[in-house]
């Protein structure tokens, strides 16, 4: 058996109504806060009930909402001069993955001096980190529990894989109530975006018995979830099924890893600002076809989370219908099935392969892949 290490150090709150723990979370570490939110969330019911719980019990709210269609590295920097400006002792992020990540940069950069222009080049900020919460608004982010992000830099236009201090987050409220805004397609691709990191952290190089454990049954909650949203989309049990596989998957995650599809989904949001989410949808399906290559036992023992499997089923029979069942539901979503749907020159996407290789987690594959190998890969989706 290979060596395990096990080092999720935050508190996770999973369940309804645990945004109401906000106060006694953060009653023994400040009176103020820098709140870190998605814009389009300044005015929803989501933001509105975070304040309310908050101003109810004299917590001063700092908040920070300008994100536009910036680079991730300008926002981190304003926020940042922000929180060292105010002295704010404690760093909220709410909303999707962008808000995340920008919240979670402010917190690794906020004690000290160091620029985020010198974390992108390599120097690791060494300064103590604000205490971080983190309140994801949709169910997914393959680095919630790990440390680690991902920035867009300005001066490039490439997206940079980052990892902050160890321990950098306190804690993360995962509450059901706080997921019902996403239109039915957003939150189906959503779920399909968990799905695929799920996936990736279960084929692995990394992977171990506990990321296989909570890997598998992330996949079965969120298959659940999605089969949910798509026949009732109003329905409250997918929204508590995709909490539960949410809060599994970045279990998982955190001592394995995310794979090819969340880095060239990554480096394509990057650079051509195409939602992350709706390009998991479409590489999902031809990243489980590249998996069964490489890991058929993996693939095939999620079978029975996609459709009805025979007692005597091969692996490659059970493994096929892992990808048919994808496609069958991409279909009944209507949901792109090439990148060229994006209206993504091919002849543009070699820089995106390279930004995709540079990501650090790109070492735990199932088998080593060169440049030319994720562009090829790209070129298969496309």
């Amino acid at each position: 058996m290979a060596d395990f290490h096990y080092g999720v150090r935050a508190e996770c709150y999973v369940g309804p109504d645990t945004v109401f723990k906000l106060p006694l979370i953060m009653d023994n570490i400040a009176e103020r806060v820098l709140l870190i939110a998605d814009p389009g969330l300044k005015d929803t019911e989501v933001v509105k009930k975070i304040q309310s719980i908050l101003d109810g019990r004299g917590f001063q709210i700092i908040f920070f909402d300008d994100f536009g269609k910036r680079p991730g590295s300008v926002i981190v920097e304003e926020a940042v001069a922000l929180a060292r400006g105010a002295r704010a002792p404690i760093v909220l992020g709410v909303g999707g993955i962008r808000a995340l990540h920008i919240s979670k940069a402010v917190a690794a950069l906020g004690t000290g001096t160091s620029r985020v222009e010198s974390w992108l080049e390599g120097k690791v900020p060494m300064n103590p980190v604000l205490p971080l919460i983190l309140v994801p608004t949709s169910w997914r982010d393959p680095f919630l529990l790990s440390g680690q992000l991902i920035l867009s830099d300005a001066r490039t236009g490439t997206a940079v894989h980052l990892q902050a201090q160890p321990g950098i987050e306190h804690a993360v409220i995962i509450d059901p109530g706080l997921m019902g805004g996403l239109p039915p397609k957003s939150a189906a691709a959503s779920i399909l975006d968990g799905i695929m990191s799920a996936i990736e952290g279960l084929a692995s190089n990394k992977e171990n018995f506990l990321s296989d454990m909570a890997l598998r049954e992330a996949i079965t909650m969120y298959v659940r979830a999605l089969d949910i949203v798509m026949q009732r989309p109003e329905d409250p049990t997918a929204r508590s099924e995709g909490s539960r596989a949410f809060f599994l998957a970045s279990l998982g995650l955190a001592s394995s890893a995310p794979g090819l599809g969340t880095a060239v989904s990554y480096a394509l949001n990057a650079r051509w600002q195409v939602p992350k989410a709706n390009i998991a949808a479409v590489v999902l399906p031809y990243l489980v076809e590249a998996l069964v290559r490489f890991r058929p036992e993996k693939i095939a023992a999620l079978a029975p989370a996609f459709a009805e499997v025979a007692p005597d089923e091969t692996p490659a029979a059970a493994a096929d219908k892992v990808v048919d069942g994808l496609r069958t539901r991409l279909g009944m979503l209507k949901i792109p099935s090439r990148l060229k749907d994006f209206e993504l020159g091919l002849e543009r996407l070699v820089e995106t392969a390279e930004t995709a290789r540079r990501f650090g987690f790109m070492s735990y594959l199932p088998r080593t892949m060169t440049v030319d190998d994720v562009f090829d890969f790209i070129k298969t989706v496309y």
